[in-house]
């Protein structure tokens, strides 16, 4: 199983006078293009949120025609600057997502990892958070298939990224102790997938590793990167390794950015 990993587009629309609007969308397109063109494709894009910069309706319009050129399915983890009601009305036509009690988390079934989008949104802040229902929704995911791998796909990392100026983006330490804790007590788990720091960065846990993706767009991309990637937009390709249950993941830089 091959999974290719987006985050952080922070797409709005051209009359948005404080955006980025046009090297963004511009990036994606050519992350479209890139993936098409791939002589092996992946099984499907797994977007970690902040799809867009505001969450208005056009906003997700603008990314729908655009990503509705792929020739492998997509889905969305909500990120803080998403609006759930939104990201799924204009975007459930390409892998679907589920809002129960008010959160976006669901599974994707069907491949040889299952995968599982995580709601960490805080309702009052940038960071991240969790709380009793979505760990209660989290684990009754969990426990339907106890013996089959699985992916958690998230916007927040609920762990330290060092080599962030903003190390850790969860709004409660207890809080972010009480997810690793159930993720712990799930053993199928194999990894976590964040986006939100902007940055790449990997780390193992107590029973899995996780990680973090770089921005796509270029603008809005942190930390050092090899010279061959200045300029481009970065996103990673985790390749499922059944036989150590692990994923391996490899950096990639889209040619014709712009």
């Amino acid at each position: 199983m091959l999974i290719a990993q987006i985050s952080d587009t922070h797409i709005t629309t051209l009359d948005d006078a404080d955006a980025k609007f046009p090297e963004r969308v511009k990036n994606l397109e050519a992350f479209v293009r890139h993936i098409n063109a791939l002589d092996e494709k992946p099984d499907l894009v797994m977007h970690t949120g902040d799809v867009t910069h505001g969450g208005k309706p056009e906003y997700y319009e603008t990314v729908k025609n655009v990503v509705k050129h792929l020739s492998v399915p997509v889905y969305f983890a909500r990120g803080n600057r998403d609006i759930s009601e939104n990201l799924v009305d204009a975007l459930k036509d390409f892998g679907g997502g589920n809002i129960v009690d008010g959160f976006l988390i669901y599974s994707i079934d069907g491949f040889p990892v299952r995968l599982i989008a995580m709601d960490t949104h805080n309702r009052e802040s940038n960071i991240g958070t969790t709380c009793s229902v979505r760990l209660g929704i989290l684990d009754g995911l969990l426990k339907e298939q106890p013996d089959t791998p699985t992916a958690l796909f998230m916007h927040h990392p609920p762990f330290e990224v060092p080599t962030s100026k903003y190390p850790f983006q969860f709004d409660d330490q207890v809080l972010a102790d009480a997810f690793l804790d159930l993720v712990s007590e799930h053993k199928q788990i194999a990894h976590l997938f964040c986006g939100h720091m902007h940055r790449h960065f990997k780390v193992d846990l107590e029973t899995c590793s996780a990680s973090c993706v770089p921005s796509l767009p270029v603008d809005n991309r942190l930390g050092e990167f090899a010279d061959e990637m200045d300029g481009k937009p970065l996103y990673q390709l985790h390749r499922w390794n059944a036989k150590n249950k692990s994923f391996e993941t490899e950096l990639c830089a889209v040619d014709g950015g712009n």
